[in-house]
């Protein structure tokens, strides 16, 4: 079973602080972690990790960093093929991370907005038997949907993250299957004023507040961060615990979860066995420092599943 991910990369530098800065406010940083990232990146080797056939779209600039990510691709027993020179510059980001894991991240494209619908047509017609496309918004919306309505036309799934958050156009979501949001990015797209929702309202409300924005797709998910998370279905909503570990570092960890969902559908695991596993991977990345170096493997995470008890709802 195979996905194809439109990917993005990004330079990433991390700032361990000892909490995260108001406007104006210069902080001395306690540590400093540089690694190759992006979310696209992160979600595509984090799949191959956990047992998914993956390919990867991935834009590169005409700079040194992109020989490194392509070497880092070879090495993992990925296909380069797809890995595009699409401009001059590399994406580049910087994060801050406080002391209980909490971060806030700025991201420079570069390469990555220069992704266009021809680069996605030439992909898809050389890869055949895809079952699912996941995509993300480190990437032009236009290569997304593009990518989408070949998928609607060749009975493949598709899966979006709109994350970093932008609005996602009416067409696009009609052309989507399973939706990943976290709360704030859920709270936007249904229009709500975000205060920290309760999970008792995710649970009474999002049949509702995804009927206002007309959702038809298979699978809408809200993770809730240390709540867990929520999925709305045709016929029900069901809420998925955490799992309980101590978090380091919340970067990437909801790249992980995707991945570790993509991989357990694709697998053709039950729901519920899917919303699991993708916390469980979540919660892996979060309790380690930095995101490409910690994403689990599918055995690790069967480790991590056998010796922790499951979560249950309180």
């Amino acid at each position: 079973m195979s996905i194809l991910v439109l990917a993005s990369y990004v330079h990433a530098h991390c700032l361990n602080v000892e909490h995260l800065p108001c406007p104006g406010e210069s902080l001395q940083a306690t540590g400093l972690l540089q690694e190759h990232g992006g979310k696209g990146l992160n979600v595509g080797l984090a799949a191959h990790r956990l047992g998914a056939e993956a390919a990867m779209l991935l834009p590169l600039g005409m700079d040194a960093v992109a020989d490194e990510v392509t070497k880092l691709i070879e090495n993992a027993g990925l296909d380069s093929r797809w890995l595009l020179k699409t401009g001059p510059q590399s994406g580049f980001g910087v994060g801050f991370i406080g002391p209980n894991g909490e971060n806030f991240l700025a991201v420079y494209p570069g390469a990555n907005a220069l992704l266009k619908k021809e680069h996605v047509e030439q992909t898809l017609a050389a890869l055949p038997d895809l079952n699912l496309i996941y995509a993300q918004f480190e990437i032009p919306e236009a290569a997304v949907r593009k990518a989408f309505e070949i998928a609607r036309q060749r009975g493949i799934r598709t899966m979006l993250n709109p994350s970093p958050w932008r609005q996602p156009d009416p067409g696009l979501l009609k052309l989507t299957d399973i939706l990943v949001v976290n709360e704030t990015e859920a709270a936007s797209l249904f229009g709500l004023s975000y205060k920290e929702i309760r999970l008792e309202r995710w649970l009474n409300s999002l049949c509702n507040w995804a009927e206002q924005i007309a959702w038809s797709g298979e699978l809408l998910v809200v993770t809730l961060g240390e709540a867990g998370c929520v999925a709305l279905t045709k016929d029900n909503v069901v809420y998925q615990p955490a799992w309980p570990v101590a978090a380091l570092d919340a970067t990437g960890a909801g790249d992980a979860f995707s991945a570790g969902l993509a991989a357990a559908l694709l697998n053709n695991l039950s729901l519920t066995e899917a919303l699991s596993r993708a916390c469980a991977c979540g919660a892996w990345v979060a309790k380690h420092h930095g995101v490409l170096g910690c994403l689990p493997s599918q055995a690790e995470i069967d480790s991590f599943i056998d010796t922790n008890p499951r979560p249950t709802a309180a």
